[in-house]
Parts: structure tokens; C-alpha cells; sequence
């Protein structure tokens, strides 16, 4: 796919990625200049939103290599969940899709949803204070895909400039109440196979490090939070790519579940 003419690198870009996903196309090569900077990353990603029109619904929460994380400043990084790609199924086995000839992966995760927000993220924020505009806790799986194949494979600002490599969410059950769910061991299967095990203690400062980073990243680049919205916040065992047909289940704790079935794209 080729730049549209007349148009500023960033809006070209964006228009690449939101056409390719909303016609279900492959994009073989990444669709202009490489981004070198998360600025740059979060300032197609912000046009890219307001191109593609949908319903937020929540944000991914990546992990930044900690080779990279002196060169950007960060460990992590985020994109936006769409409400249509989101699918609530605590015991169901939904069709999530992915781009065929993209990329795609499947990722066990805690959920948290924000209850609310504060008046001002312009403050210092440590995981307690965020926390407590956490007002529910769920399992489930994210769906990670990118009409270009090669997201991860060039560095963080690549993978933020489109959406952060998200395509869907599975919500699975709540995490019962004041229940301490971070030792838990989590594992992904992949057609009845092990592809990588974990605990949430294990990820940088936990899941709640998560809700502080987006309220630090809220009072810079104005991010649009929302109560309701939900936090998918970091793969607790690793990405694991997939292929249409696989079938997908995150194992959390002794007895918690979440599945999907992975489907594929229309392909132009």
C-alpha cells in the first residue's frame, strides 16, 4: 500500500494502518519511515484513532525489552482496545480474529477496569494511590495482531504506532475480592499445549504498575480514559504467536479458565 499524496508522514501512516484493518489486509512492509521516538509512535496512534471512529473500551499494557528501556524511558507502553473487539465470555469459546497474514499472538492477562478517575493526573503516582480507581478484576486473554507482520520486530515505536499491536479481548470470571491473585501460576495453551507459564509477581512491579504508567502517560499525551474502560496489563507468559483455527486457553490459579478459538481476517 502506498502514501497517499499530500498528506504529512504521520497522517500517512495512520491512514495505511486504518485502512488495512478495517478491510482485513495484510501490509507487507511497514507503510513509510520508521518512527524513532514514542512521540512520534503515540502521534500516529493518535491520529489513527481518531480515523478509525470506534468506541474505546480499554487499553493494552506491553512490556518495553530491558535492553531498550535506558534509549525510551520507559518499560512499557500502550494502545487502544476497541469496544467491537471486545468480548465478554467467562465460559464461552469465542472466535477472536487476527490478521492471517499479519501478525498474531495470544497472551494471558489480568484485567482491571477503572472505577473511576482522579480530577488531575498531573501528580506524582505511586501503584497504591492507582489502585484505588481500580474497581473490578478479571482473567482473560488478549489478541494481539498487526496487518504488518514484522510489529515486533523493529523496536517499541513500531509496535505503538499501530494500536499497540492489539486486535481483541476476552474477559473471563472476576478475580474473587480482596483475594491475592499476583502468585498465582498462569499458564497459555496452544491446541492443548504448554507455551508459557508465569506468575503476575513476576512482571515488572505487577499489574497496578500498569494503572500508574497510563496515569503518568494521561498527564502528557492526554490519554482518553474513561471509567469502565479496561486495562489488559502485560502477558504474564510471554507472547505466543498464533494461526487461524488454533484453539487458545489461559489456565489461572487452581481452577480459573478463559478460552477462545483464533479466526482470520478477510483477506483483500
Amino acid at each position: 500500500m502506498e502514501l497517499n499524496e499530500g498528506r504529512e508522514p504521520a497522517d500517512a501512516i495512520a491512514h495505511a494502518f486504518v485502512e488495512a484493518r478495517q478491510a482485513g489486509n495484510a501490509l507487507p512492509d511497514y507503510p513509510g519511515e520508521l518512527p524513532e521516538t514514542l512521540d512520534q509512535a503515540y502521534g500516529i496512534q493518535e491520529r489513527a484513532i481518531g480515523l478509525f471512529g470506534g468506541r474505546i473500551a480499554g487499553w493494552k499494557v506491553g512490556r518495553i525489552p530491558d535492553p531498550l528501556i535506558g534509549r525510551f524511558g520507559t518499560n512499557r507502553l500502550t494502545g487502544p482496545i476497541f469496544a467491537d473487539s471486545v468480548i465478554d465470555s467467562p465460559d464461552g469459546v469465542p472466535v477472536m480474529p487476527i490478521f492471517a497474514d499479519g501478525f498474531g499472538a495470544a497472551e494471558a492477562e489480568f484485567l482491571l477496569r477503572i472505577g473511576s478517575l482522579p480530577t488531575s493526573f498531573d501528580r506524582a503516582w505511586t501503584n497504591e494511590e492507582a489502585a484505588r480507581f481500580v474497581d473490578a478484576i478479571h482473567v482473560g486473554i488478549e489478541v494481539a495482531s498487526s496487518p504488518f507482520p514484522g510489529i515486533n520486530d523493529h523496536g517499541p515505536a513500531i509496535t505503538v504506532s499501530d494500536f499497540g499491536n492489539n486486535n481483541g479481548l476476552v474477559i473471563g470470571a472476576a478475580v474473587p475480592a480482596n483475594m491475592d491473585f499476583l502468585e498465582w501460576p498462569v499458564a497459555l495453551t496452544i491446541d492443548g499445549e504448554v507455551a508459557g507459564t508465569g506468575t503476575a509477581g513476576e512482571m515488572l512491579d505487577g499489574p497496578f504498575g500498569s494503572v500508574r504508567f497510563l496515569f503518568e502517560l494521561a498527564a502528557s499525551r492526554h490519554l482518553p480514559l474513561a471509567p469502565g474502560q479496561w486495562i489488559s496489563t502485560g502477558a504474564v507468559t510471554g507472547v505466543h504467536q498464533v494461526r487461524p483455527g488454533a484453539a487458545i486457553e489461559a489456565r489461572f490459579g487452581r481452577d480459573m479458565r478463559v478460552r477462545c478459538t483464533i479466526g482470520g481476517n478477510r483477506q483483500g
